[in-house]
C-alpha cells in the first residue's frame, strides 16, 4: 500500500521559535505515511525537518507587497508545499480568483499547491448539494493548470474546529470518500485529502477510505504524541 500524505497545518501556534523546535523534534522522522509539518512562516528557515511546507503565498514573485511571502522566496527556503485557498484564508477576502493565482505561482516554482475546497458548505447539506459548491470553486481555482500537479485538501468548513480538534463533529468518512470520488473524477486531481476536525479517534476511518490520499491536520497536530500515532497509521 503506498504512503498516505499527512500535512499538520500548525496555524498561529506556537508562540516561540524554542516551542516550535522542540515540537519539530518530537515528531516522528520515520513514519509510516509521508509527513509535511506547516509551521508558520516565520519560523520556515530555522525548523529542521524534510518536508516542509508554507501555510499560505501570494501569487506575485516580488514587487510592492507588504507583509506578503511569494512562491519564490519560499523555493529559496528548500519549501516543498504550500497550503491555498485554506477557509480561514477565504473567510477574510481570499477570491477563488485570488487562489488560482497562487496555485499557478507555486507550480511555477515547482512547489505543490495544497488547494483547500468546502468553503460555504454547511452540515445540512445532501452530497449532491456538497459537490455543487466544490464544481463552482475548482472550475476557477484549477482553471488553467495541471490538476493531477495538485493536492486538493477536502475541508468542510463546518466541522473544522477552533483549536481543538475533540469539540467539532467531523465529516463521515464515507461523505469524505465520495467528495474524494468526485474530485478526482471530475478535476483529475493528484491527491485528495481530508481536512476537518482529524484526531487520533477518527483519522483511521478516513485513511482507510481507498481513494482519500491523506490528512490535512490542524490542532492534533500540535499534539506530538497522538499526531505521531497518525502518521503511523
Amino acid at each position: 500500500m503506498s504512503k498516505k500524505l499527512i500535512i499538520a497545518n500548525w496555524k498561529l501556534n506556537p508562540t516561540t521559535l524554542k516551542d516550535a523546535q522542540k515540537l519539530a523534534g518530537s515528531i516522528s522522522l520515520k513514519a509510516k505515511n509521508k509527513v509535511v509539518l506547516c509551521p508558520p512562516t516565520i519560523y520556515l528557515s530555522q525548523i529542521d525537518y524534510p518536508n516542509l511546507g508554507a501555510q499560505d503565498c501570494f501569487w506575485a514573485d516580488k514587487g510592492s507587497h507588504t507583509g506578503q511571502t511569494s512562491p519564490a522566496q519560499l523555493k529559496d527556503l528548500g519549501i516543498k508545499y504550500c497550503i491555498v485557498g485554506h477557509s480561514e484564508k477565504r473567510e477574510v477576502g481570499d477570491t477563488d480568483e485570488m487562489v488560482n493565482a497562487k496555485v499557478r505561482a507555486c507550480l511555477a516554482q515547482k512547489i505543490i499547491p495544497v488547494l483547500c475546497v468546502g468553503f460555504g458548505t454547511t452540515v445540512e447539506q445532501d452530497d449532491l448539494e456538497v459537490t455543487d459548491v466544490l464544481r463552482a470553486q475548482l472550475n476557477i481555482n484549477l482553471k488553467g493548470v495541471d490538476p493531477s500537479k495538485v493536492v486538493v485538501a477536502y475541508e468542510p468548513v463546518w466541522a473544522i474546529s477552533k483549536g481543538n480538534p475533540y469539540q467539532t463533529r467531523a465529516a463521515d468518512a464515507d461523505h469524505a470518500e465520495k467528495m474524494a470520488i468526485f474530485i478526482k473524477t471530475k478535476f483529475k486531481a493528484g491527491k485528495v485529502i481530508y481536512g476537518a476536525s482529524v484526531n487520533v479517534n477518527n483519522a483511521k476511518g478516513f485513511l482507510s477510505q481507498p481513494n482519500i490520499d491523506g490528512l490535512l491536520t490542524g490542532g492534533v497536530s500540535l499534539m506530538a504524541k497522538d499526531f505521531n500515532t497518525i502518521i503511523n497509521l
